[in-house]
């Protein structure tokens, strides 16, 4: 036991350190690269391979994030209580991941200006600030995984959460915040009336990236389960809170997609074109972990 968590942990601090170093580049190459823009130089084709390995960076902070919520979820199976240092590096590595995305279209941005003749001061600032942000998470994460280190002599076979309940309970906190945030970007590319194109290229981008946290963990919890006989999975109650969570998200999904149905009925080519299964599977995983939680703590 202690030895995979240990390695989980130890991927995710090697990987968490290697971002911290990756951010002081972004830092530098963005200042290099606007410098150079201000004065509209031709960037030379070493210019452009730096460009590429801040492209290349966003990759590695993804996948820093997604083994970073491997090794918390190892925590909170290990750990009967849930340290705020713990729940902060949870809740920011998400908020993190998330904003891989306005990266994303910052740089973009930065590149289709600088090929108009126009330097994107403002997707400058963005940049520094996201990685400024970015910085400050990835150092509670790090807090986070050494604490862990710190800790790990102290797990003992026997204090292993029953039923591994703290995971499960785990993976429905996360499923409301990664349904909450998707309700509220799925919304506001609805009310704005992003223009198709733009949406169609990057919402998957943001669809994927809301979830990844969520998947991830429920993932882990899976793998977990596995490892027991199916009739053992939950007990009585857990049993009755699972198939009471899951026939409530039934119920309130079906008006929510009616209104939607109606709503957009003459809308030829409106965004609900491509928001309508996001809008429906954020809604019943709010919908579903919410009243989970509720069911759970009730009794």
């Amino acid at each position: 036991m202690k030895r995979g968590f240990s390695i989980a942990n130890g991927l995710a601090l090697f990987l968490a350190l290697v971002s911290i170093g990756w951010l002081i580049y972004d830092f530098f190459v963005f200042g290099f690269l606007r410098s150079k823009m201000r004065r509209m130089e031709p960037l030379l084709p070493s210019d452009e391979t730096l460009a590429n390995f801040v492209w290349l960076g966003l990759l590695v902070f993804l996948l820093s994030h997604i083994l970073g919520f491997i090794a918390v979820a190892a925590q909170f199976r290990y750990f009967r209580k849930a340290s705020a240092l713990r729940v902060i590096a949870l809740i920011l590595g998400i908020f993190s991941c998330v904003m891989i995305l306005g990266d994303f279209a910052a740089m973009s941005d930065v590149g289709n200006d600088y090929e108009k003749g126009r330097v994107a001061e403002l997707e400058f600032r963005a940049l520094y600030t996201i990685a400024a942000i970015r910085g400050i998470i990835f150092f509670s994460i790090i807090a986070n995984l050494a604490e862990a280190f710190i800790q790990r002599r102290k797990i003992r076979a026997e204090e292993e959460v029953v039923k591994d309940e703290v995971v499960l309970t785990l993976v429905h906190c996360v499923g409301v915040f990664c349904g909450l945030a998707g309700l509220f970007f799925a919304n506001a590319a609805f009310v704005i009336r992003i223009t198709h194109p733009l949406l169609y290229f990057t919402f998957p981008f943001l669809f994927v990236l809301t979830l990844i946290p969520y998947i991830m963990l429920a993932g882990y919890w899976l793998v977990i389960k596995l490892k027991e006989r199916p009739a053992g999975w939950y007990d009585e109650k857990e049993f009755q809170d699972i198939s009471r969570a899951g026939l409530l998200s039934m119920f309130a999904t079906i008006p929510y997609l009616a209104m939607i149905y109606i709503v957009n009925y003459n809308a030829p080519k409106g965004p609900i074109e491509i928001l309508w299964f996001p809008f429906y599977l954020y809604f019943v995983i709010l919908v579903f972990s919410l009243s989970s939680l509720y069911f759970s703590r009730r009794d």
